[in-house]
């Protein structure tokens, strides 16, 4: 830097400076003029050296002010500089958190501070779009959990679901083919070009790029087609896509189905990933909804065949009052009756006895029910097949009275088989009358063991489960926190004695089904279903507020409930109004 006198920074210090140097300058030739008229010059110098000190006082000053201020004048111009330099990179940081940052025109003249500010620019931006693609994600899987848990059918969901999830990726094209009886790959929705197609497609394990995925149960990602490719192994259509991504939908080792979509567009990691978990979330949407068909169907099948028992045995019934209305007229219709007992044998299990309760005659089907011969029959007393134990047995002696007496019956006993294996058998019995009283009994049997014991290994299970129900419900009531599990839609599902009473009911059972948009303003309750929905993607979470002057710690976190097959939310919330006092007044 070159120098420059200090006094030409600013006009006062400039104008000082030259008066100085003016009074110094007339001061040292007024003095010295004076002297040497009185002395001499030459004279003046030999006998007082010293006034050459004085003759050179404003050289001395001029060199002062020329060489020595230009430090001060650098000192202030580099502390100006400093300040402009913390000044430019503020300015900057503040276009960075804003967004408005330009590499090309904020620059603060610093290489190395330029570089520093772009790389923050640029981690910056990063975490910003890290941020906003992982809400992206969140908020589609919530917005598609939605609708799968809206459906009660495989079809109307997967159109449903199709349409938007193409709209959502921004992307053309999408097929989904789901795994039939008849282990094929059956097109049960599509969406096209803004508009859905209806369209019959079958396709075989193996066959093109879906057949493929299908048997690898790999993801598949192609972004290089050919122009007549498509129609080959997607059948897509006849468009020509940039990107094909075909993801299969599996849950764990179970595969049901596969998920196609087309793009003009080339796909991001962070949209490839959220197309997985989609395709996870539908793979067990599609396996949740055929085990409750499978089920329901089985229900209506046990249901169809009871009612048709019920009916064969009220038919039967029926007809046995009817005989026993008409007995006098039975000896003319003999032959017609022997035609009847015969039908009545190849159908139905039956034996007869006698007055005495002794079996005189069986036919096959009833070997066959009881696993007996008819030696181990023949003469023996009906009773005494019986399980002693058994409340019907006790009370079988009276039961036989009112039978002789002429008054039909229909009872289920326990039997011991010849490896005294216990059956449950349901009798009915039907007195045949003459004019002396009744001398056969015809007796109908029902195997109903396998009935009886799915009905008690069920009472089992629902006492097991009752009893398992009200110790932990005892255990929760026993811990000094408040302790809920809520379904996915927001319903409490199990709450404890100190949660109900928050909500103003005397037991739990008040509160089970109920949601926070029963006690709670409308959109309060909604944002707080939203957080919930939030906590269930991300993880656990824990966080200290006020609720009506007491302070409140909650843990949050996702919990599966296995009943429902879904992801809950479990939580704890203990009251730390005390504790966080005490701690006030030890900081204080």
């Amino acid at each position: 830097m070159k120098p420059v006198l200090f006094i030409r920074q600013t006009p006062f210090l400039r104008v000082r400076m030259i008066i100085l140097t003016t009074l110094s300058a007339l001061f040292a030739i007024v003095f010295i003029a004076q002297l040497s008229q009185r002395y001499g010059w030459l004279s003046l110098h030999q006998e007082l050296p010293l006034v050459i000190l004085i003759e050179l006082l404003p050289l001395c000053f001029i060199l002062y002010v020329y060489f020595i201020t230009p430090r001060g004048a650098q000192r202030h111009e580099s502390e100006q500089k400093h300040e402009q330099l913390i000044t430019d990179i503020a300015q900057t940081i503040d276009k960075i958190k804003s967004g408005q940052y330009s590499r090309e025109h904020d620059q603060t003249g610093s290489d190395v501070i330029d570089a520093s500010l772009r790389n923050i620019y640029d981690k910056f931006r990063a975490d910003a779009d890290t941020e906003r693609n992982r809400n992206w994600s969140n908020e589609g899987l919530a917005q598609f959990r939605e609708i799968m848990g809206a459906h009660t059918s495989i079809k109307p969901m997967c159109e449903e679901l199709i349409g938007k999830l193409i709209r959502y990726l921004g992307a053309n094209q999408g097929g989904i083919f789901v795994e039939n009886q008849t282990q094929e790959l059956e097109m049960v929705a599509c969406y096209a070009y803004e508009r859905k197609k209806y369209l019959n497609k079958i396709i075989l394990p193996g066959e093109g790029l879906l057949g493929q995925c299908f048997l690898e149960r790999q993801r598949i990602y192609i972004t290089k087609i050919p122009d007549n490719y498509i129609n080959i192994t997607s059948g897509l259509g006849s468009s020509n896509p940039k990107s094909i991504l075909i993801v299969p939908l599996k849950l764990k080792d179970e595969i049901v189905g596969v998920l196609e979509i087309a793009s003009f567009n080339p796909f991001p990691a962070y949209r490839l990933e959220f197309v997985d978990r989609v395709a996870e979330a539908l793979a067990q949407s599609i396996s949740s909804i055929r085990v409750s068909e499978e089920t329901k169907g089985l229900l209506d099948n046990a249901l169809q065949r009871e009612g048709e028992m019920k009916s064969q045995e009220e038919r039967m019934r029926q007809s046995m009052e009817e005989l026993y209305v008409t007995q006098e007229d039975m000896r003319k219709m003999n032959l017609e009756m022997e035609d009847l007992f015969k039908a009545i044998d190849t159908l139905t299990a039956t034996m007869e006895l006698n007055q005495a309760g002794e079996i005189t005659k069986v036919n096959e089907r009833l070997l066959q029910t009881l696993s007996f011969t008819a030696q181990d029959l023949y003469g023996k007393l009906l009773k005494n097949f019986f399980v002693a134990t058994d409340e019907n047995t006790k009370n079988f002696p009276s039961l036989w009275q009112d039978i002789v007496h002429g008054r039909p019956a229909e009872k289920v006993f326990q039997v011991l088989d010849p490896q005294k294996n216990i059956k449950w058998i349901r009798i009915g019995f039907y007195p045949l009358q003459s004019l002396s009283g009744t001398q056969r009994v015809i007796c109908f049997l029902t195997d109903i063991s396998e009935i009886k014991s799915k009905e008690l290994a069920l009472d089992a299970l629902n006492q097991n489960m009752e009893a398992f129900r009200k110790m932990l419900i005892r255990i929760l009531n026993e811990i000094p926190l408040k302790v809920f599990l809520k379904q996915y839609n927001g319903k409490f599902f199990v709450v404890n004695d100190a949660v109900s009473r928050f909500h103003g009911f005397d037991s739990p059972e008040g509160l089970i089904g109920k949601s926070d948009f029963d006690f709670y303003a409308h959109d309060d309750a909604k944002a707080w279903l939203e957080a919930e929905h939030q906590i269930i993607a991300s993880g656990r979470t824990e966080y200290i507020h006020e609720d009506n002057g007491r302070i409140l710690q909650t843990v949050k976190m996702p919990f599966f409930i296995d009943p429902l097959n879904e992801t809950g939310l479990l939580g704890f919330q203990a009251d730390v109004t005390e504790l966080e006092q005490l701690r006030k007044k030890s900081n204080s």
